[in-house]
């Protein structure tokens, strides 16, 4: 998509008295307009000139045939399109979804600019939004259902439950779905003090509670109008949860030592790295705040489920932590290490892994060496923790196999780092409460295994 300081527009039209009209219309705000009079160019022109906004006369070259309309998206997917036509009574439900607006041609002295700077704003969003996922890396076919799900989230108000393992990238999908809104505000729902908890989200007035010297107003209302990431949802106390959900069904917030409740906008995004079905079963999470959350589900999956997609990774990390701008060489048997490892810490280990091994590297030469990793590839068919073949596993079984196999995994690196949890976790790429949130949901009590070793 080409990124002009003035918006480009094509007129796919003869040359008329309404053409005429729309260009000295244009040209007097400074758009750049071009026309395309000829039906036979019509898909060369856009694609020259590459339009963020092509304007059809549907009366021309017949162009409410969808067949034709379908060709000019092909031709230039990111433009918007708007229609305008002298006789309406022909214009089918089917050309009408192929358009960003219509008018008719009585409307178009009346409501053309309107239309214009309407178009123009959200082409405006829809670039920003595609320059933040492109940051969400690969072209897996579970990546490009994850783009999917993530751009139909973008027009909705409703609230995005976005859940997946550990270091997947989940930060990543919350700003892209806030990329077209002017704030983001993020909340590490692990990280706050449970006593704080409701000041932080929801402010307080002076004198409300001991140390309370002024008023200040909570993270709800700092992200009016815009978006409120809240990270680690599932960490949340109960006591919390349920002034949370009466945030968002009422659109209500009262700060600690007010009266009145304040009315605040704001879209809630929210994210976790666990089960929230069964931390319900548990009794750690409401039911009812799951379904209030839960409005458009995003689940991004974990990369040993999208392997494909390690190469494109790998090469997009060392861009960024190559030094010289020059992408290193890795070594054959660095490059299929890479590849078959298990990835417990998602993409964040890779990463990790992946600027460790730049700076350790020699004459630009990535080897296996510089990756620090040890872990030997699982031959699922003589694992002497499984008495199964592959083939005879069920799901359930196959399932608890692999959690056996991250459970063992997980115990020889902490044997390995001395017993340290905060050691381990950084080999990972993980945050401590991140590894201790993961240990759980395999059925690995970390604090126990610690013990044991003391």
């Amino acid at each position: 998509m080409v990124v002009d300081t003035r918006t480009r527009i094509l007129l796919l039209s003869q040359e008329n008295a309404t053409v005429s009209f729309v260009q000295d219309v244009l040209a007097s705000v400074n758009y750049e307009v071009d026309v395309c009079s000829q039906p036979t160019e019509m898909v060369s022109c856009i694609r020259s000139f590459i339009p963020a906004i092509a304007v059809l006369d549907l009366d021309y070259a017949d162009l409410s045939n969808t067949a034709i309309l379908e060709n000019l998206r092909k031709a230039s997917p990111e433009t918007l399109f708007l229609g305008y036509a002298q006789d309406t009574t022909e214009i089918t439900f089917a050309t009408l979804s192929h358009l960003e607006g219509f008018l008719s041609i009585e409307d178009v002295h009346l409501q053309f600019m309107t239309h214009i700077l309407r178009l123009r704003e959200l082409y405006r969003l829809r670039h920003q939004f595609h320059v933040s996922l492109r940051k969400i890396v690969g072209h897996s076919a579970s990546v490009q259902k994850l783009y999917h799900h993530v751009e139909k989230s973008i027009p909705s108000k409703g609230t995005v439950l976005i859940q997946g393992e550990s270091g997947v990238g989940k930060e990543l999908v919350a700003r892209a779905i806030a990329s077209v809104q002017p704030k983001f505000i993020i909340v590490n729902c692990s990280a706050i003090p449970e006593n704080l908890f409701e000041s932080e989200l929801f402010g307080h007035l002076r004198g409300a509670f001991t140390g309370a010297n002024t008023d200040r107003i909570g993270l709800f209302e700092a992200a009016a109008d815009g978006a409120l990431f809240l990270d680690e949802i599932g960490d949340m106390p109960l006591s919390m949860q349920t002034k949370l959900l009466r945030a968002l069904q009422d659109g209500e917030i009262r700060p600690v030592g007010a009266n009145r409740p304040r009315q605040v906008s704001v879209r809630v995004i929210a994210a976790t790295n666990r089960d929230l079905k069964q931390e319900i079963a548990r009794g750690k999470f409401r039911e009812d705040l799951f379904y209030r959350l839960n409005v458009i589900p995003i689940r991004v999956p974990p990369l040993r489920d999208r392997r494909e997609d390690i190469p494109e990774l790998i090469l997009h990390f060392l861009a960024m932590y190559s030094p010289s701008g020059i992408i290193p060489e890795i070594q054959e048997e660095a490059k299929q290490v890479l590849l078959n490892y298990s990835w417990p810490g998602n993409i964040r280990e890779l990463e990790n892994i992946i600027h460790r091994a730049v700076s350790f590297m020699d004459n630009g030469v990535i080897t296996l060496k510089d990756l620090f990793i040890d872990e030997p590839p699982i031959d699922v068919g003589k694992s002497s923790t499984s008495t199964l073949s592959w083939a005879s596993m069920n799901y359930d079984q196959f399932k608890e196999f692999q959690r056996e196999q991250e459970r063992g995994f997980i115990t020889q690196k902490i044997g390995e780092n001395g017993g340290s949890i905060t050691r381990t976790a950084e080999l990972f790429g993980m945050l401590r409460t991140a590894l201790h949130n993961r240990a759980a949901r395999i059925g690995l009590d970390l604090h126990a295994l610690r013990k044991n070793r003391d």
